[in-house]
């Protein structure tokens, strides 16, 4: 896990509350620097945790939050969920207290943005899904505190062959059923991020 965090910041930028706190999830086989690099280029004075899955891929490198190939969709669920439980220990802290914690996840980290979100909506404010793959076993709808409602970033390329069109469909069913959606899709973009998609992101941010 790697972070960067000013504890001395005073800015309000939303509404009287202090900056944001970005909590990022890479993708299949990359680390927590391929998150880095994506908030960098959103916001470089972001101040984030970004961290790393723990499986480790010994032949080919990089890491994973679960065996897309080899675990059914209950037991990625159930992954998910318990990672999602032992983060949500760690954020619990007075240093965090008053600040709007938002989920950035990209691919397998969009899918666990997304649990983290649907297991705890008390916990987190917003979240950015950018190409996340989808893997519930039960559907289950959060009761987040009062009407709140989180807001939720949802990007896909529309060349995006890796993550099939029914699981893009499935999480957004899962999403309309307690959050607001704002979702763009990106011409002539495979699973990746894009210029473009930062800027929506940034617009999103500041809303």
């Amino acid at each position: 896990m790697i972070s960067n965090i000013d504890f001395d910041r005073d800015d309000d930028d939303h509404d009287g509350k202090s900056a944001d706190l970005f909590v990022m999830f890479h993708g299949y086989g990359n680390d927590e620097r391929e998150m880095e690099r994506i908030i960098g280029a959103v916001d470089p004075d972001a101040d984030y945790i970004s961290v790393q899955a723990p499986i480790h891929r010994t032949y080919l490198g990089g890491h994973a939050w679960y065996d897309s190939a080899g675990w059914d969709d209950a037991r990625i669920q159930a992954q998910c969920s318990a990672i999602g439980g032992r983060l949500v220990g760690l954020l619990d802290a007075a240093a965090f207290a008053g600040r709007r914690i938002v989920l950035v996840g990209f691919s397998q980290g969009g899918y666990l943005s997304y649990r983290l979100l649907a297991d705890h909506p008390d916990v987190f404010d917003a979240a950015v899904l950018l190409a996340p793959s989808f893997h519930d076993a039960v559907a289950t709808t959060p009761e987040p505190a009062g009407d709140a409602r989180p807001a939720v970033f949802l990007g896909y390329g529309t060349e995006d062959r890796q993550i099939p069109e029914a699981q893009k469909n499935a999480m957004r069913g899962a999403l309309a059923r307690f959050a607001d959606v704002e979702e763009h899709a990106y011409e002539h973009m495979r699973h990746d991020v894009c210029e473009r998609e930062f800027a929506d992101i940034r617009a999103f941010l500041r809303r």
